[in-house]
């Protein structure tokens, strides 16, 4: 695929690196030309100095030959016209990153109006990530699939939870509820298990189950889940102004430490019902007298990674709360795994997913089998949704007797509405939803998972 983005920026390089790991041809545009030097540096990728809006820049950077445009600037306006603009001169499939509350709340008249495939917003979705792992705080990340009821949640395997010196089909055999161990983070190594894997303590356990056994699951192994009624936030920014939306809806009472007066008086409008405090929120003598001690979770979302990790761990430290952050950069990933945070969410990273899905779908041609993705473990581990469709591989055949890729699972089939984990005599029929979790990159179709 023929793929062009306008912003050179964390979301940017990140797709751009996402994208040509999987084969496509990558153009990027930006005014900036130190930040097109630097990505150019790490990746095969052409480079155009210019405004994504302008037509001519739009042409030298293959606008006509392209199948994809992607604009992911600072700037919700400029991501929207350059959108509008390419769609004018090309038949192209066209992404817009709009991030304002305002816009977005309009992103069905938008989409009609401008043409535009495709609307995401990584902080309304990063939002969306905080509350699931609010809601179940013994988890480390959770994900839903859109049918609803299939969850794919992360655990840190604490001594408590009787994991640990059991083999995965013991911890299956042991529980009454339908569950697949599916992935194993341990000490910087990955392993796509099956079911002799012996679990150790301080294991990163990725699981597929169904919503209706998640809870029994986690009661069943003495996980926290009870629900926290109070957020302290730091950070007033749109990814807070998201969350704060939610937990307010859903009845829950919020606080945000702010720095920027105006920000402050903007967010006690928008919001009556929460608490908005004007301060310094890394200040920890500041964030005692807050009542950090007293908070049912903790949420670091500044503007500034180092700030966010480093409170977060106090947080940890001193109330043994929920604690999660927000980090944009990959490399200190490493950090946080050296410190007791519970969770620490990418933005890029999800925006990043979000069209690398979308992509794949279209590179797959009409009627793609490909439904969802995610990836787990530091990029690490796909998790991915197919639709199976008669007369493709694989099919009404016991997956004990298919012949599929080593380090590959398929953990779970949805068939009429119901949830199956899979055992070696269950099959795949047509118009069965299937999760695949692989160690594998790139995978686009069913055929795909065959040796």
């Amino acid at each position: 695929m023929n793929v062009i983005i306008v912003g050179c920026g964390k979301v940017g390089s990140e797709l751009a690196s996402t994208l040509i790991s999987e084969g496509n041809s990558v153009a990027m545009i930006d005014n900036s030309v130190k930040a097109l030097n630097q990505v150019a540096e790490e990746l095969d990728v052409l480079t155009i100095v210019g405004d994504g809006s302008d037509i001519n820049i739009l042409k030298e950077a293959g606008i006509e030959a392209a199948n994809i445009f992607i604009a992911v600037t600072p700037h919700d306006e400029v991501n929207l016209l350059s959108c509008l603009i390419a769609k004018q001169v090309s038949n192209v499939e066209t992404i817009a990153r709009v991030r304002n509350p305002i816009y977005y709340r309009e992103k069905d008249f938008l989409r009609k109006k401008f043409g535009i495939s495709k609307i995401i917003n990584p902080e309304q979705k990063t939002a969306s990530n905080i509350y699931k792992l609010l809601c179940y705080p013994g988890l480390s990340r959770v994900d839903r699939l859109e049918n609803g009821n299939v969850i794919i949640f992360t655990l840190h395997c604490r001594g408590e939870y009787g994991f640990a010196g059991n083999t995965l089909m013991d911890v299956r055999r042991h529980t009454k509820t339908k569950v697949l161990a599916c992935a194993v983070y341990r000490k910087g190594n990955v392993y796509i298990p099956d079911g002799s894997f012996l679990v150790e303590k301080d294991d990163e356990i990725t699981f597929v189950t169904t919503g209706d056994d998640l809870s029994t699951f986690l009661k069943e192994h003495n996980i926290v889940n009870i629900p926290a009624d109070d957020v302290l936030i730091t950070g007033g920014g749109t990814i807070s102004y998201y969350l704060t939306e939610k937990l307010i809806d859903n009845g829950k009472n919020v606080r945000i430490i702010e720095m920027n007066e105006d920000r402050c008086e903007y967010l006690s409008e928008v919001f009556p019902k929460a608490e908005i405090i004007h301060g310094d929120g890394t200040d920890r003598r500041f964030l005692i007298k807050q009542g950090l001690e007293n908070a049912g979770a903790f949420v670091a979302l500044t503007g500034i990674d180092e700030e966010n990790i480093v409170t977060a761990n106090f947080a940890k430290d001193l109330a043994g709360i929920k604690v999660i952050t927000k980090v944009n950069r990959n490399d200190l990933r490493d950090v946080i795994e050296q410190l007791d945070i519970d969770s620490a969410v990418f933005p890029k990273m999800i925006t990043a997913d979000v069209i690398a899905q979308y992509v794949r779908a279209k590179a797959s041609g009409a009627g793609s089998d490909l439904q969802a993705f995610f990836r787990y473990m530091d990029n690490r581990v796909e998790i991915v949704e197919f639709k199976a469709r008669e007369g493709e591989p694989f099919m009404d055949t016991p997956l004990m007797k298919l012949e599929l890729k080593k380090d590959l699972i398929l953990a779970c089939i949805i068939r009429n509405g119901k949830t199956i984990i899979p055992n070696g005599g269950d099959s795949i029929h047509d118009g069965d939803s299937v999760i695949v979790v692989t160690s594998h990159k790139g995978i686009t179709s069913m055929a795909d998972l065959g040796k």
